[in-house]
């Protein structure tokens, strides 16, 4: 992105949010017709191919080397093929709303699992921040009725929407070294494209996770589902990562990361536009108290590097 277009940055950043906020709507409408595991694949197998498709079109620092390609693997395992079926599945049991705000607590995972190994230090800062987080959570989960927590219908789908939050806390500590290593774009694509190759083995033959490959279910979905499917792809796969990461180079890592708190915003207001889900007085609340929780945690970690600068 030219030096002269960095005063778009900001509206642009704001685009990316509204495209990732309003992801677990178009997820949902894609799977009124598909298994989550076969929406992942259709939308992946078609988000990789225009990344390789730019990946050719760059004249340098297009390749990544040789020995790295497990680690890709594993990240493209960890952000692709293992975390959307989380997300998917999840979103077949629960609300765009839910989802959205449950997503939002992985930096807390992040600060966690990083002062388990030693990368993160936790204050009482952090840790106002991490009761906070999860305290908004619950409210969230349970609609405010804490004694009810088993019988809550959304529960299963919850569940699956911690593992994603986990899973993308994993791929942030795991990947540091490869997007500090190489462009975050060709890393982030070539992370795509590995994590498409693993899951497209699943598309031709019925499997545990999809009884119905995507092979067959294709042939009779409608343009809907596809233009869903184009819409996570080309959008909020390529475009948004693109615009990202742009915005960490032009305004750098800590400005830009403000703009994923716009994220459940805009998929409440896609929850509540697109698919009538109810928003409760108890969400709105549980969602403030996991938004609050995350800025106050990222602030201190924010504030902790600089004093180590």
């Amino acid at each position: 992105m030219p030096k002269s277009s960095s005063s778009y940055i900001y509206p642009a950043l704001t685009s990316v949010s509204l495209l990732w906020g309003t992801s677990f709507a178009a997820a949902k409408i894609g799977m009124l017709e598909l298994l989550p595991l076969n929406m992942v694949i259709l939308r992946f197998a078609l988000a990789s191919t225009i990344f390789a498709a730019i990946l050719l079109t760059m004249r340098k620092d297009n390749m990544i080397n040789r020995g790295d390609i497990p680690k890709f693997i594993i990240l493209g395992f960890l952000t692709i093929t293992s975390y959307f079926y989380f997300q998917y599945t999840g979103l077949q049991y629960t609300t765009t709303i839910n989802s959205s705000l449950i997503i939002a607590t992985s930096p807390i995972y992040v600060a966690l699992f990083g002062a388990i190994i030693g990368w993160e230090i936790i204050n009482k800062t952090v840790i106002a921040g991490i009761i906070l987080a999860f305290a908004g959570v619950t409210i969230i989960i349970t609609n405010g009725q804490l004694s009810g927590l088993l019988a809550v219908n959304t529960l299963k789908g919850d569940l699956f929407l911690f593992c994603n939050a986990i899973v993308w806390a994993g791929f942030t500590l795991y990947g540091k070294s490869i997007l500090q290593k190489y462009r975050p774009f060709v890393a982030i694509a070539y992370i795509h494209i590995f994590g498409t190759l693993l899951l497209l083995p699943f598309a031709f033959t019925p499997n545990f996770f999809a009884a119905i490959p995507l092979v067959v279910q294709i042939q009779t979905i409608s343009w809907s589902t596809m233009a869903a499917a184009l819409y996570l792809a080309l959008l909020c796969s390529v475009y948004g990562y693109y615009l990202w990461y742009a915005g960490i180079e032009k305004i750098g890592t800590v400005r830009t990361a403000v703009f994923s708190y716009l994220n459940p915003l805009f998929a409440i207001i896609a929850g509540v536009l697109l698919l009538e889900e109810n928003l409760s007085i108890f969400a709105i609340l549980g969602g403030l108290m996991v938004i609050s929780g995350v800025y106050i945690t990222n602030k201190a970690k924010t504030q902790q590097i600089t004093q180590k600068i």
